[in-house]
């Protein structure tokens, strides 16, 4: 008996036990995610009174914000950052605060590489302030992958510092040129970044104006100026925020910098997001927990820390809107101010490239050594180095002179002549082919390449030089052959870019002046700006615009904020609005038709939907095999016809029977010989049709000279008004941005521009009156316009044949 109680006893104290956590016997619940490395900030108790308000009147709570402080910092320039071919690499620059350079740091590098690389051979170097932080082989084709290096105490510094990537690829089984445009290495900018090993709110602290590059991006690249203004609904509110993008953005240097405008605090803010308060004294305490003693009673221009919007917002205020304008002028935009006559040296592209790209405005060398490019030997197939120069806005150059690459180098007697070739490529298109026809080998020194001015832009130019060296070895591709072996072309970095004196005018429509160097607004005095509402959303998508204007500009852009066309004259005008927004009879003076206000937002195209950047990589290969395509891809702006001309020639070349192809091909060997072509023959109709979007157009972007008063309208129309800020936002990406071009631009996002050229330009002095350079412009009006030249020649020549006939007359001299 003894027993058997002591047994349903224990038996009891067990179902007791199970009883009480019976939470066990449940499946497990989900739990949220927690972000890792990242510290909240303490909540606030619920028994602490708020702060009373300053105003009087009953004021709206704001929305709370979430003001993490995380221990990852984003580096990326952009979303990723592809390093392609058998050797490529990245520079560039990001900015640490003091506290930040004096932590313990860890870097951080995400990245996945192509099925076909061979990880034996192939290795990832990443090098911070010049110094080797991180190799590794390129081994992760399946999935992404995760590398970590620390840092060592002094070697990261307050301000500016440095990264570079570096990647040595080589193929599995393949040893052919064409293969070489398999090996890609993809650096993930979600993944990449600084790992702070011990984090307080006081990290990423902005102390000073100085520090404003600090705030760096996300992990897409973009870095977000969020501007909340009480007052953003009056239209004394505009100027003020424009002015304030635009400084910012300069100050910051950010790659992608875009705007948001709110009435009050809204949203989380993360890495890469800067808070800025702008308004009047009275305003403050709707928008932040506590007013600063320095900000009551006077103008104040600086960095607070607030409970709801974070140790690092910045504080514009006033006590009146005018003492707001004076604040900005004398510490956010004067500094940044330069004469609009004033020729800058170099164009900052510190943010996605090192080092930055010097601006040619007249007669100019330049080595590759000032280039960024080193001395280097190169075993592989094909090397490939890149570097970017700029050109001024009034850059006049599309028809006429060439620029010469004085090439220092050598290549062994393994390459293969007339398999081997040397290349130039400006702004994705080629510029200069060179066969290598030695048999033993070859030397250059000083040796000329030419490449036609007539691809470049005013704006930054990215120029890429590449040498193709086949061997026998290639060809019979043995066990082993893609590995590295002995040196096949060596490059020297006293090879040398050589610009001529060039023509120095304005031309007027032309969307790729405006891109490259915001021109003509950099150049005018004041600039007018029409927006289709004067709301948060149309603030804010318009100092996105301004903000990448005036980084192009490298000055900010002194705006009239207007609320009609009637005030616009006299000065260039930007538009920026929804279609169905825009005032009516301002479309037609750009170009485009007045039904687009009313037809556009309620179309119903059919979705266009582009595929990533990988899965069209397959699609291609896919496509060219079939298709019996070998050698190096074709790009974008090659396999797209440029002109309708080009169409129809193409056409008529497939269709046209044997003397259409006759004709055909002795167009194009005009063209490559002598940079002609029967197109150039044919008169521009003087006649102008609006533009009315095709299918899939996101954004219609069109420039025009106003007939009344000779000033420039750019307008920026979206199609539908909640579309309008993230459109923007899209189109001002670097890459993007560069499609502009023409008089008018349609963006169609994923399947990119279509282009409309100007029938007829308008000339705009930009230096003082000289000889030299009106010869120049003439030359390449004339090589623009060869069926007038033709006739002028024409002309000349039959006058110069009577005026002959009629002086041997007078001498009595009679045939």
């Amino acid at each position: 008996m003894t027993g058997r109680f002591l047994i349903r006893a224990l038996v009891a104290a067990m179902l007791s036990a199970g009883a009480s956590h019976g939470g066990a016997q449940e499946p497990a619940k989900p739990v949220a995610p927690v972000a890792p490395f990242t510290i909240a900030p303490p909540a606030a108790s619920p028994s602490s009174p708020a702060p009373a308000p300053a105003l009087q009147a009953p004021v709206a709570p704001a929305r709370p914000v979430q003001t993490n402080v995380s221990a990852f910092r984003p580096l990326l320039p952009a979303a990723r950052v592809n390093l392609e071919g058998e050797a490529d690499t990245r520079t560039w620059s990001f900015h640490l605060t003091q506290d930040e350079a004096g932590a313990d740091i860890d870097l951080n590098v995400a990245y996945q590489n192509a099925l076909v690389v061979m990880p034996e051979a192939s290795r990832l170097v990443v090098r911070v302030n010049n110094e080797r932080v991180l190799e590794a082989p390129v081994a992760s084709s399946e999935r992404q992958a995760s590398l970590s290096a620390k840092l060592r105490k002094g070697l990261l510094r307050p301000g500016q510092n440095t990264i570079r990537f570096e990647v040595a690829q080589r193929h599995r089984t393949d040893c052919s040129v064409a293969s070489t445009y398999e090996l890609w290495t993809r650096i993930e900018g979600a993944g990449t970044g600084l790992v702070f090993r011990a984090v307080s709110p006081s990290l990423r602290q902005l102390r000073n104006l100085d520090d404003l590059p600090a705030v760096g991006a996300d992990e897409s690249g973009q870095t977000t100026l969020r501007i909340i203004a009480p007052s953003v609904s009056r239209s004394v509110a505009g100027n003020p925020i424009m002015a304030v993008a635009q400084a910012l953005a300069l100050r910051g240097g950010f790659s992608q910098p875009v705007v948001e405008v709110m009435e009050r605090p809204e949203g989380a803010i993360r890495a890469g997001t800067l808070a800025v308060v702008l308004g009047i004294t009275a305003e403050l305490p709707e928008v932040l927990a506590e007013v600063p003693e320095q900000a009551k009673g006077r103008s104040f221009v600086g960095f607070v820390s607030d409970a709801r919007l974070g140790p690092s917002t910045l504080l514009i205020a006033g006590n009146t809107w005018q003492d707001v304008e004076n604040a900005i002028e004398t510490t956010l935009t004067k500094p940044m101010r330069r004469p609009p006559n004033m020729t800058r040296r170099v164009m900052d592209t510190a943010s996605w490239h090192l080092p930055a790209a010097p601006v040619i405005t007249d007669e100019r060398a330049l080595s590759f050594s000032e280039l960024g490019i080193p001395t280097q030997e190169f075993t592989g197939r094909r090397l490939r180095v890149r570097a970017v120069v700029a050109f001024p806005g009034d850059f006049y150059a599309g028809a006429y002179g060439e620029a010469t690459l004085y090439l220092d180098g050598a290549y062994s007697p393994e390459v293969r002549p007339g398999d081997s070739h040397l290349e130039v490529f400006v702004n994705g298109r080629v510029a200069a082919t060179v066969p290598l026809n030695a048999a033993g080998g070859g030397y250059f020194r000083r040796f000329p390449i030419n490449l036609p001015l007539r691809n470049f832009r005013a704006g930054i130019n990215e120029i890429w030089f590449e040498a193709v060296t086949v061997s026998a070895s290639d060809l019979a591709c043995g066990p082993g052959a893609t590995l590295p072996g002995a040196n096949r072309f060596a490059l020297f970095d006293s090879t040398e870019l050589a610009f001529p004196d060039f023509a120095k005018i304005g031309v007027m429509p032309n969307l790729a002046a405006t891109a490259g160097t915001a021109f003509p607004y950099s150049v005018a005095t004041r600039t007018s700006l029409i927006l289709g509402r004067q709301d948060a959303m149309n603030y804010g998508a318009a100092a996105t615009l301004l903000a990448r204007l005036a980084q192009q500009a490298n000055r900010p852009l002194a705006i009239d904020a207007l609320s009609s066309t009637s005030t616009a004259s006299g000065q260039p005008t930007l538009i920026v609005g929804a279609a169905g927004q825009l005032p009516s009879g301002v479309l037609p003076r750009v170009g485009v038709s007045e039904n687009v206000r009313t037809t556009w937002p309620a179309r119903a195209d059919e979705a266009v939907v582009g595929p990533d950047s990988e899965g069209s990589a397959v699609f291609d290969a896919v496509i060219k095999s079939f298709q019996g395509r070998h050698g190096r891809p074709v790009t974008e702006a090659e396999s797209t016809p440029r002109s309708n001309d080009e169409l129809r020639d193409r056409w008529r070349s497939s269709l046209g029977g044997p003397l259409a192809r006759y004709f055909v091909s002795f167009d194009q060997w005009l063209q490559r010989t002598f940079s002609l072509s029967f197109a150039q023959l044919r008169v521009p109709s003087g006649a102008t049709t609006l533009y009315d979007p095709a299918a899939g157009t996101d954004m219609i972007v069109a420039q025009a000279v106003d007939p009344d008063s000779g000033e420039v309208w750019t307008a920026f129309v979206a199609r539908r008004t909640t579309a309008l800020e993230s459109t923007i936002a899209r189109l001002t990406k670097p890459g993007n941005w560069a499609g502009l071009s023409g008089k008018l631009t349609a963006y169609q996002g994923s399947q990119g521009f279509q282009v409309q050229e100007p029938e007829k330009t308008n000339f705009v002095a930009t230096r003082a009156f000289s000889l030299a350079n009106m010869r120049l412009v003439l030359a390449n009006w004339m090589s623009s316009n060869i069926a007038i030249y033709a006739l002028a020649v024409l002309v000349a020549c039959i006058v110069l044949g009577i005026g002959t006939s009629l002086v041997l007359r007078q001498v009595g001299q009679r045939s």
